[in-house]
């Protein structure tokens, strides 16, 4: 298992090319691995937050897998459209909120390789005024 940065520096998450999503570029949000959660159904995911407003997460995810020269996103096994919960994770001020991700359903089980999730998140201000981030972290398994 890799982490993807230190809690103690939130601007120092390292950037991905993915031709998809930026990701990593909102300093005052970090998401990591919690240690030894990686399986090959799932993780658990650790957010920290440290704005003036209010860090929101929520269920969309989206994995790569790494084929030595880039980051490929994987397809899913769902026959037919994949549909999200719409719910907001609230990631409070200077606080670790944990979320568990299980992506056998969507991926099924993941054979051993160098993997990166994406997540959504978002700063919200007020209904309505919010602005939408994507945080990646590496993992292996």
């Amino acid at each position: 298992m890799s982490g993807c940065n230190d809690h103690n520096a939130v601007i120092s998450m390292k950037s991905y090319e993915l031709t998809e999503y930026e990701v990593n570029i909102y300093s005052d949000a970090s998401m990591a691995i919690v240690d030894e959660s990686v399986t090959s159904k799932g993780l658990s995911l650790e957010f920290r937050y440290g704005g003036e407003d209010e860090g929101l997460t929520g269920t969309w995810y989206a994995l790569f897998l790494y084929d030595g020269n880039k980051w490929n996103q994987l397809p899913d096994i769902v026959d037919g459209d994949v549909g999200w919960i719409s719910i907001a994770y609230v990631v409070k001020k200077n606080r670790a909120s944990e979320l568990s991700i299980d992506w056998e359903w969507l991926y099924g089980e993941l054979p051993a390789g160098r993997y990166l999730i994406v997540k959504g998140f978002i700063n919200h201000r007020s209904p309505g005024d919010n602005d939408q981030y994507y945080l990646a972290c590496e993992f292996t398994i």
